[in-house]
């Protein structure tokens, strides 16, 4: 049960780390929501001011583990997306 808390921390910190400054950039909100019946969601929106914009992270897992795993994949998609789109403007 430690090692599955410890991956479980690790994987919350790395989550942050990678959203926190998208967050900023990009207008990002997150919502999230787990239980102990499996109903695990992480939901991540981009908004401009109060108006809510797209969806670029739905994930639902059937394990908090495996919700921020994906979440950190798509995250990692979604600032690899952003840099290019921000490289073709100043180019």
């Amino acid at each position: 049960m430690e090692e599955n808390d410890e991956q479980r921390r690790e994987l919350i910190h790395k989550f942050y780390q990678i959203y926190r400054p998208i967050q900023k950039s990009c207008g990002l909100r997150e919502h999230s929501h787990f239980d102990i019946y499996g109903n695990n969601l992480i939901e991540i929106w981009e908004y401009k001011g109060e108006r809510k914009g797209r969806c670029i992270c739905k994930v639902k897992e059937d394990t908090e583990i495996a919700c921020y795993q994906r979440a950190i994949e798509m995250l990692e998609n979604y600032s690899g997306k952003e840099t290019v789109k921000h490289e073709k403007r100043a180019g």
